[in-house]
Parts: structure tokens; sequence; C-alpha cells
């Protein structure tokens, strides 16, 4: 890990967010096939993320180069496939 990485970080989950009715609210009928491309969208960029550590872990640079690659893409798919479903094609993507 670079040293610009901080080595400590760790994710924080925030039960309240994930416990509102925003997040428990079924998606419109018309978004079934969105939501389900972001489901595995979102399936891949878990997986990948994970083959990612692992390459760096084994310290496989190729390996780890070419996971990240792929992880840096599924995050851009994922990542429009929620600005897709959050604005309806009303208002200008996210940018990363």
């Amino acid at each position: 890990m670079s040293s610009r990485h901080a080595k400590n970080r760790t994710l924080e989950f925030d039960p309240d967010i994930a416990g509102s009715s925003e997040w428990n609210r079924p998606a419109p009928a018309g978004d079934a096939e969105t939501m389900r491309q972001l489901q595995l969208a979102s399936e891949s960029v878990m997986r990948l993320a994970t083959q990612t550590h692992s390459a760096v872990a084994r310290g496989d640079a190729a390996a780890a180069d070419a996971a990240h690659a792929s992880l840096k893409h599924h995050l851009r798919v994922t990542t429009s496939l929620i600005d897709e479903l959050l604005s309806d094609g009303s208002e200008q993507p996210t940018l990363h």
C-alpha cells in the first residue's frame, strides 16, 4: 500500500440511514431492469475489489493492475446506473 493511503481506514455503516424509508422503498416498476443491472454491477464491484485486495496482498502487481482497471470501469457503470435511477434522466450525471 502506498503512503498516500491511510492504512487504518474503515468504512462506516450508519444504521439510521440504512433503516430509512428511502433505502427500503421498492423501485418503480419501470426501473426493474435498471435495478437488476445495478445489482449485477454492484456485485461485480465487490468481486473486483476483493480480487484487487488479494492481488495486492500477494504482491502480484500485474493482477492488481488488471483487477483495478476493471474495477474502475465497473464503478463508472455502477455510478451511471445510480444516476439514471436517481435522476430519471432529468439531471446531469455525477462526475468522478
